[in-house]
């Protein structure tokens, strides 16, 4: 039999004991640090114990132990996790496995939080939705969690609706990016970016993604309806799935009431629905298709919304896939 015993940390958190199925809780590090924690086992029979191997779930760990515990002795596994490749919220696993057979494999996770060194917060990338007659702005902080300063030299836009600033809250150690959407941008979606030069040994070169959504005051939310790629086979061998593949889109008005005179496609084997009937601030419609009418090959057509409104008369819905 295995005796469980304390392990011991080397990132300076509290060990617990182990026990197959439990977890150790390493806390929170910096991206790019090495976590280390020792599990020690004991070795109560008459007889040495072989360790076969170590499992790991995450490539970026390590697992080195002596692979014989003499009867009476303890055994040391020393797992190393490298944090380079990982963020957020983390948690993998290892699985001991004996070469006598009538040991039954022993299971730990490693889990914790690993920040980033430079970290963008709320989020890496921006998204901004916007009506056509308005502005908006919104920020994001970037935070250096590294002991050396960082030090940003130069923005760079790479988009043309969005202006943005850069402000300096402490030097070395945080900065505020401000990105503003000015009133006037023409109806659309935009996928543009801007970049961050900084001083970073690996991270000279920083870029941030800017979402723009500029709506209409009647709009449809999603504009795209994309059904990839549908089987012919599999919806044979498992008519349900074609259930899966139904599609919702929104119809909205930014303000009041207005009503959906009709709904048309320009493909036949769409079956398309809508609710409520009469007036509202908010239609929607369901997109699925006709197994029946369905062909191989690639598809592309619309959904013509027609309404009662002056000023948004129709709204156009893109629709594409493939019936393979």
């Amino acid at each position: 039999m295995i005796a469980c015993l304390a392990g011991r940390g080397a990132t300076g958190h509290s060990d617990g004991h182990w026990s197959s199925g439990e977890s150790h809780d390493f806390g929170t590090v910096t991206q790019g640090e090495k976590v280390v924690h020792i599990f020690t086992l004991r070795n109560d029979e008459a007889i040495p114990l072989t360790i076969e191997r170590v499992d790991l779930s995450d490539r970026s760990m390590a697992a080195r132990f002596v692979r014989v515990i003499p009867p009476g002795k303890d055994g040391q596994i020393r797992v190393e996790w490298h944090t380079g490749q990982v963020a957020g919220e983390v948690e993998a696993e290892g699985v001991v496995r004996f070469a006598e057979r009538t040991q039954p494999p022993l299971t730990f996770r490693l889990k914790g939080v690993v920040r980033p060194s430079i970290e963008l917060l709320p989020y890496p990338a921006v998204f901004v939705s916007v009506f056509a007659d308005e502005s908006a702005e919104r920020h994001v902080r970037i935070v250096n969690h590294e002991p050396r300063p960082l030090a940003i030299t130069r923005a760079e836009g790479g988009g043309r609706h969005f202006a943005f600033a850069l402000d300096t809250l402490e030097a070395g150690r945080v900065y505020d990016l401000r990105i503003q959407v000015p009133v006037g941008v023409p109806p659309g979606r935009y996928e543009e970016a801007l970049y961050l030069d900084t001083d970073h040994p690996t991270r000279s070169r920083i870029p941030i993604a800017v979402n723009v959504w500029v709506k209409r005051d009647v709009y449809a939310n999603p504009e795209v309806v994309d059904f990839g790629t549908v089987s012919l086979d599999e919806l044979a061998q498992a008519p349900s799935l074609l259930e899966l593949l139904n599609q919702t889109v929104l119809i909205k008005k930014r303000e009041g009431e207005f009503e959906i005179k009709a709904v048309a496609s320009d493909l036949a084997f769409l079956r398309i629905s809508r609710r409520p009937a009469g007036k509202s601030g908010i239609f929607r419609i369901d997109v699925g298709l006709d197994r029946e009418r369905l062909q191989p090959g690639e598809f592309t057509g619309a959904i013509r919304v027609a309404t009662n409104d002056v000023a948004f008369p129709e709204l156009v819905i893109r629709v594409r896939g493939e019936v393979r």
